[in-house]
């Protein structure tokens, strides 16, 4: 078994291939992240006009920002930094001689695969500890600093408080892209302050400037007692859009797996629709283990004589592959929030299809 690892496991040539590769991942990381950050800051440039943010608050909302960038171009840098580090060899004909010694693609392939299992596994980490805090701080000054809005609201996880013109609202959960509240409750108060009535809605869907309520129920609360009712009052109605709302989302970024696994629980306990989070929930999985996967896909490229010598190539053509990669996560990831796939089948199909592609490659090459 000590043999045959040895075999595998070349100690000199995968010394040589890790320092190859690493040099060109830093690299590439760096090119990724400076243009992600560029683009973005162009993107946003209306915004920081409009509100007359300040230079300071616009640095610190990029700063507060790069974290979740670094996780979310990490798998596109092990794609570029792979094909140019293993282009550079192809380039001085390194490859050539490797195969003539008899080296096989697994062998090349054996090396790197541990170093992009602990990329992947260091993504994981940094998204369970640095990410969700860097976040809620980008959250609180983009809202507070830049778009200079007040702080309407209490969070307690994905529940959140917000006092509106209709009374205090509080919501279970915010689905974004439904555009719709879940599990919505409304408080109002009487003339002394006391409550005086409950407004239940399951949810609330907004739908052409106006809100859409379901399943609501009505308490009126009395010093006789409690009377329900099934339906909204007379007349009422959620002044507010659902960009006021929008504004104090909470995103999945903001939690690490195991808070929003919790979260999630207690909603599903609530009754309250949590599809959508469920996808998120396997993509903090699915995700850091795109890095392992698209590395199956760079070294039989190179092993087949993909010469990216350069690293404007390396980049062009991680750009292309990581571009797929992610269209086709983007297209599984809706199917899954609309529930045409189950959650866990929506986070990883794009996963699977590449680690597919990059065995065929793997075994083209061999």
């Amino acid at each position: 078994m000590k043999y045959l690892l040895r075999q595998l496991f070349l100690p000199v040539l995968g010394r040589h291939l890790r320092r190859e590769f690493l040099r060109a991942f830093a690299l590439t990381l760096v090119a990724f992240v400076a243009v992600y950050v560029i683009a973005e800051f162009f993107d946003r440039f209306d915004d920081f006009l409009e509100s007359q943010a300040s230079i300071s608050a616009i640095a610190r909302a990029f700063l507060f920002k790069v974290p979740l960038v670094v996780t979310q171009v990490a798998p596109l840098a092990v794609l570029a930094g792979a094909l140019l580090g293993l282009g550079l060899l192809a380039r001085t004909n390194e490859f050539v001689a490797l195969r003539a010694c008899g080296v096989s693609v697994w062998q090349v392939l054996a090396p790197l695969a541990l170093v992009g299992a602990l990329v992947s596994l260091t993504t994981f980490a940094w998204n369970e500890t640095v990410v969700p805090a860097s976040m809620r701080r980008w959250h609180q000054v983009w809202n507070q600093e830049v778009k200079q809005r007040g702080a309407a609201t209490i969070f307690t996880g994905r529940e959140f408080w917000y006092h509106g013109v209709s009374g205090f609202y509080k919501v279970e959960r915010i689905g974004v892209r439904r555009r719709a509240l879940f599990g919505l409750t409304v408080y109002q108060l009487g003339p002394d302050f006391r409550p005086a009535r409950t407004i239940e809605v399951a949810q609330a869907t907004w739908r052409d400037g106006g809100w859409e309520l379901s399943d609501v129920r009505t308490r009126e609360l009395s010093p006789d007692g409690v009377r329900e009712s099934l339906g909204a009052p007379a007349g009422f109605t959620v002044p507010e859009s659902f960009d006021d709302f929008r504004v104090v989302s909470v995103e999945p970024e903001e939690f690490s797996y195991g808070t929003l696994r919790q979260q999630i629980a207690s909603l599903q306990a609530k009754g309250v629709d949590a599809s959508e989070t469920l996808v998120d929930l396997h993509l903090k999985l699915a995700l850091p283990v795109a890095s392992l996967v698209l590395l199956l896909v760079a070294v039989p490229l190179a092993a087949r004589g993909t010469r990216v010598s350069s690293m404007s190539a390396a980049t062009g053509l991680g750009f292309v592959l990581g571009f797929a990669y992610f269209v086709v996560l983007a297209f599984s990831r809706a199917l899954g929030q609309s529930g045409a796939l189950p959650p866990a089948l929506a986070a990883w199909t794009a996963n699977a299809v590449f680690s597919v592609i990059g065995l065929y490659l793997l075994l083209g090459a061999e």
